[in-house]
């Protein structure tokens, strides 16, 4: 599972869009991380009135990071699929601006003993719920002011990504990325980052691209 710190520089983003409200389909391991965990990362920014929301689906990571975050009051964990959970927490969220990080794919892989990534043949809404979360948020919610960073678009289409392409795109990626463009093209700046699996990273279509530097991890 890759890592919020990788496609964006979190300080200046949290700070400079005046994010009060940070939501993530996804949690991933804590205790494994080392430290890299990004609801770990975003609640170490220290952001007092900053309200976090994070949606796992595999019992033993959702306990894991309940028992962790037990005695920060800011951080709220939902255990289900993302599909399910998802509305409910837009429908706690207030207008603040947010930040959603749609990480969620592919739950309880693993690798073999030849590195080769082992996939359960899980129906799409579970193994690859992009889409979905996508249309449930902007159904939802104005997203003008929200920033949306995706991971993982290797899973949707070829690349020069830092680590390589998907090879089991045929059988269990998706088809294309167009319903990004179909649901923000209007509202949000789409940046393409090739680092590690691949990021789209959505700002508010306000933002300047020449400070984009200034938030995109690796931009030149």
């Amino acid at each position: 599972m890759a890592k919020l710190q990788n496609a964006i520089n979190l300080q200046n983003t949290f700070e400079d869009f005046n994010i009060k409200n940070y939501i993530e389909t996804g949690t991933g391991g804590i205790l494994d991380s080392y430290g890299q965990n990004s609801l770990l990362q975003v609640s170490q920014l220290n952001i007092d009135d900053l309200k976090m929301h994070s949606i796992e689906i595999l019992d033993r990571i959702y306990q894991e990071a309940v028992k962790y975050f037990k005695d920060n009051s800011n951080v709220y964990m939902h255990h289900g699929n993302s599909h399910d959970e998802l509305p409910k927490v837009l429908d706690e969220l207030d207008e603040n601006p947010s930040l959603f990080f749609l990480d969620a794919h592919f739950p309880d892989s693993y690798r073999d003993v030849n590195n080769r990534e082992v996939i359960r043949d899980d129906p799409d809404y579970i193994k690859i719920p992009l889409e979905g979360e996508l249309r449930i948020i902007c159904e939802k919610r104005d997203v003008s002011k929200d920033i949306i960073v995706i991971d993982d678009i290797r899973i949707y289409q070829e690349g020069p990504y830092e680590n390589g392409n998907f090879q089991n795109k045929e059988l269990h990626g998706g088809e294309n990325l167009n319903f990004v463009y179909e649901l923000l093209d209007k509202t949000h700046v789409i940046v393409e980052s090739y680092l590690q699996e691949g990021y789209l990273i959505c700002f508010p279509i306000g933002t300047e691209e020449d400070s984009l530097r200034k938030y995109v991890v690796g931009a030149e």
